[in-house]
């Protein structure tokens, strides 16, 4: 596997002052609203909770995402069904 192909199939979460968070694997963002954000990425389907969240860089080609905000929890929710498309899929329909 060359370093490209295995910086993309990684995840890797940052962290910083729970105001700035850095995602890299991202493949897609499901929703998005102030108060939380659903992402797909490598690893599987990421929520993050919190307040005044805002998305100020996504980058699905690069796989990376980052938003501030006051950032309260996050987890990974396992895949239960198939996503039709995905929030931005949808809006640019």
């Amino acid at each position: 596997m060359s370093e490209s192909e295995n910086l993309y199939t990684q995840s890797n979460l940052f962290i910083e002052n729970r105001e700035k968070l850095r995602l890299t694997g991202v493949k897609d963002v499901d929703n998005f609203a102030e108060d939380a954000i659903s992402v797909q990425s490598q690893q599987g389907d990421l929520v993050i909770h919190g307040q005044d969240l805002k998305i100020t860089k996504l980058d699905v080609e690069s796989g990376e995402l980052f938003v501030e905000g006051l950032i309260s929890s996050f987890f990974y929710r396992e895949n239960t069904t198939e996503k039709t498309s995905s929030f931005f899929g949808r809006l640019m329909k």
